[in-house]
């Protein structure tokens, strides 16, 4: 996404607020963003005329989410049938935590081309051990996601900061992803 988009910019107010969502997060935000998200049309959003508005959607979808705005965000992505759509509907039950529900929809998204860039870039973040839980012999959904709730309940927990910082490189990825089909761009 190009960092003089509105998207871009909403974003890094969103992460100046909230550095790191976390697995399950709980912000209270004082700022308006559902309503500042919705009033820019689709062209105001991206910076371009977007060829899809349903990947349009989905990158309001995910600054929502990644605001921490999940019945807002949760609304949009129910509505959008392509694997984008169930990704980020996927993401936002993982982060409820509804493990069971996000790994139904992440089934739904089937193998997606953010994967690869997910387990190419992952072991700049994680380290071998973690790693193993997840990607190997690459990106798993499910795995991240039984890797999330075991952190989150505890058994894994020492790896709650590379697992938000995973976290926050799948959100990039599939914003990016968005805005380029969202553009025509090829993938």
């Amino acid at each position: 996404m190009p960092d003089d988009c509105k998207a871009a910019e909403i974003l890094a107010r969103i992460r100046q607020d909230i550095p790191i969502l976390g697995l399950t997060p709980a912000h209270d935000l004082s700022e308006p963003w559902p309503n500042r998200i919705a009033r820019l049309d689709d062209t105001e959003l991206l910076g371009i005329e977007p060829v899809s508005p349903e990947m349009a959607s989905c990158i309001r979808s995910g600054l929502l989410l990644r605001g921490d705005f999940q019945e807002e965000s949760h609304t949009l992505s129910q509505a959008i049938g392509s694997a984008e759509g169930n990704y980020w509907h996927a993401i936002m039950h993982r982060l409820e935590p509804d493990y069971s529900n996000s790994k139904y929809w992440f089934n739904r998204v089937g193998t997606h081309p953010i994967f690869e860039q997910l387990d190419a870039s992952a072991s700049s973040v994680a380290n071998e051990e973690l790693l193993a839980e997840f990607s190997s012999p690459s990106w798993d959904p499910f795995r991240f996601t039984d890797t999330c709730e075991a952190a989150v309940g505890g058994r894994l927990g020492q790896y709650q900061h590379e697992l938000e910082q995973l976290q926050e490189l799948e959100f990039d990825l599939l914003l990016a992803h968005c805005y380029q089909q969202a553009a025509g761009s090829p993938v």
